[in-house]
């Protein structure tokens, strides 16, 4: 083993009792404490390639004896207190990441892959800082412990490599492809959301700040074999890196196939359009119901969908949008009117949906001029009296003068 190796490993030996040190020295000594602002940090580890900013931050954190506000406060105080009331993984600003590049002789590149920015122009357009974002689970951050259950894990992958992925942050991604379990979004012992940025003094593996639970040791839950799960997840991240998709053999950019992944999640879970074959089985390899619509109607449905139902919901929304014959049977089944199928897109429709979707368009029945007038004739014959409230008793629709014109001459000769 090489030398550097070697002497990192004993700077990574866990001491907690560092972490009392450098924080009394530093509240004490103001020359120390800008001295910390200033050094370089040697003492530091690189991002993995799919790795979250805030999981690499915390590991950063641990290796330097530190909790992760600490590490922050002491090395980059202008970051304080601003820096840990916020979601961290979809900061962008490059000034931010070039400090810490600088700081720590790191790739600026390798940095902001750890953004959930990156995901710009693929999953999306933009991804929002200051707001909540479609198919990225929130989390919300008050008083640097988070609220929501946004944060994801597979504790087989913690196990094996202890670190966050980014892709966990995907409201979709609710299976590990790795090893096949269902993903845990809480603390098994206590319920806690995941603040992965605290954690127990004592404890070098991401634990829960509340309990001290390790997470790499929760019980694990493998899903059904038959299930499609696995499968149509891989397919939806294969869109999702690449940055396209085919669709009827016609390729289209992947930010289209995510906004009609988010359409249909809302059609299904949110107005109640639940009659697919896979969906069900799904549901019953999880034996779980979709809640009812009364309880998810018009919710921001990445906020508040258990992982279970998100697994059922998105493993059959992938596979409906596998071809346009899956989405017109899906059309069809619930016989779903185009006003909800167009609901909250407008006029940014992609092509290959509005193509399918515009099938279904229900003109509404007008009698043509020579039905009027046709109409008009036996009315007449038969001694009715001819009027528009009579005229649209017998044609069963609303004759307006206003959009009619060309009838108004023939109803006043009678």
């Amino acid at each position: 083993m090489k030398e550097r190796e070697l002497t990192l490993m004993k700077f990574r030996k866990f001491k907690p009792e560092r972490t009392r040190f450098i924080h009394n020295v530093a509240t004490k000594d103001k020359e120390f404490r800008d001295k910390l602002a200033k050094t370089f940090i040697r003492n530091n580890v690189k991002p993995y390639k799919n790795e979250l900013f805030t999981s690499w931050l915390a590991r950063n954190a641990t290796i330097n004896f530190l909790q992760t506000s600490t590490f922050i406060n002491k090395f980059f105080p202008e970051y304080k207190n601003w820096f840990m009331n916020r979601d961290l993984d979809v900061l962008s600003d490059n000034e931010f990441f070039e400090n810490f590049s600088n700081r720590m002789n790191i790739d600026i590149n390798l940095l902001k892959n750890t953004s959930l920015k990156s995901y710009a122009g693929y999953l999306k357009e933009v991804i929002y800082e200051e707001t909540r974002n479609s198919l990225i689970s929130p989390v919300k951050i008050r008083g640097t412990y988070n609220k929501l259950y946004g944060l994801k894990y597979c504790p087989l992958c913690l196990k094996e490599h202890n670190y966050f992925k980014k892709e966990w942050r995907l409201s979709f991604y609710n299976v590990c492809l790795e090893h096949k379990t269902i993903m845990l979004d809480r603390c098994p012992q206590c319920g806690e959301p995941l603040t992965i940025t605290k954690r127990k003094f004592d404890i070098d593996k991401f634990n829960c700040y509340q309990c001290g639970f390790v997470f790499e040791e929760a019980n694990v839950e493998f899903v059904n074999k038959k299930s499609k799960s696995v499968e149509m997840l891989s397919n939806a991240m294969d869109i999702l890196n690449k940055g396209w998709f085919e669709f009827d053999n016609k390729p289209y950019y992947s930010i289209a196939y995510f906004q009609i992944v988010k359409q249909l999640a809302k059609l299904i879970f949110n107005r109640g359009f639940r009659e697919n074959y896979t969906l069900q089985k799904e549901l019953k390899y999880l034996n779980i119901e979709l809640r009812d619509t009364k309880l998810t109607s018009s919710k921001f449905l990445e906020e508040f969908i258990e992982i279970k139902e998100a697994l059922a919901l998105f493993t059959a929304i992938f596979d409906i949008l596998q071809n346009s014959k899956k989405l017109n049977e899906f059309i069809k089944t619930n016989d779903i009117p185009i006003y909800e199928l167009r609901r909250d897109i407008g006029y940014n429709t992609p092509f290959f949906y509005e193509e399918i979707i515009w099938k279904y368009w229900k003109q509404a029945y007008s009698p043509t001029y020579y039905e009027v007038k046709s109409a008009i004739k036996w009315m007449t014959k038969n001694n009715i009296p001819v009027s528009w409230s009579s005229l649209r008793e017998i044609f069963g629709v609303y004759l307006d003068k206003r959009k009619r014109p060309e009838l108004v001459e023939l109803i006043t000769q009678k």
